[in-house]
């Protein structure tokens, strides 16, 4: 047999892609993987105390709002990562978008403040806040990368370090959101940076092993 009888018989029978189902497998990582997240968040810490009353919820949905803004930016750049024809026209850099406005919105509100309290806003309810935040995002991200990568193997993904990126700063935003419901600290300061740390490292995280687990 030679090459171009080779290429005749890997070519015949060919059927298209159902992209339908690439997006649909993407979103049942991504639900699995949140629950997973928020099961885990019950059977280990649980939820904060006086979560209910007004100003925690006041804040609690200002935490959702970022952490799933960066899941909602992040999510149609992974299914677009899936087909390889789509990859060169995905801009990555969107998924930063949250981080930003997070960030302007925590400088404002330090500029707002007297010095004084900066050091409260940036630490959050106490001094292990911000190692308590970090560890306990990327514990809750765990099971929820490990479901996108399982729903990205399904596609064709390409650029295996940016989406690898991508899919760890989603999975981020998924543990981040389980952990809002524990999270005792509520200022903007402390969400933008420390929320934004974790997410971010579970990006890189996800640029490190996207790779391996990726290729195919």
């Amino acid at each position: 047999m030679n090459t171009n009888q080779l290429i005749d018989v890997l070519s015949a029978n060919l059927e298209p892609v159902n992209h339908d189902r690439l997006g649909k497998t993407l979103i049942l990582g991504m639900v699995t993987g949140g629950a997973a997240a928020f099961a885990v968040m019950l059977a280990t810490v649980g939820p904060r105390t006086g979560l209910l009353s007004t100003i925690h919820l006041e804040w609690s949905a200002i935490k959702l709002l970022f952490s799933l803004s960066v899941v909602g930016m992040g999510s149609p750049l992974l299914i677009r990562s899936m087909r390889p024809s789509l990859e060169k026209e995905t801009s990555w850099a969107l998924v930063w978008f949250p981080f930003i406005v997070a960030m302007v919105a925590a400088l404002v509100a330090l500029l707002f403040c007297r010095h004084q309290e900066w050091s409260k806003m940036l630490l959050g309810a106490s001094t292990v806040s911000p190692a308590r935040c970090l560890l306990l995002i990327i514990f809750f991200s765990a099971i929820p990368l490990a479901a996108l990568f399982w729903a990205l193997r399904e596609g064709a993904p390409t650029r295996l370090k940016p989406c690898g990126t991508i899919a760890g700063v989603v999975a981020g935003g998924l543990g981040a959101t389980a952990y809002v419901l524990t999270c005792r600290s509520d200022t903007m300061p402390f969400i933008a940076i420390w929320y934004g740390a974790a997410m971010a490292f579970c990006g890189f995280i996800g640029a490190q092993i996207g790779p391996r687990l990726l290729r195919w």
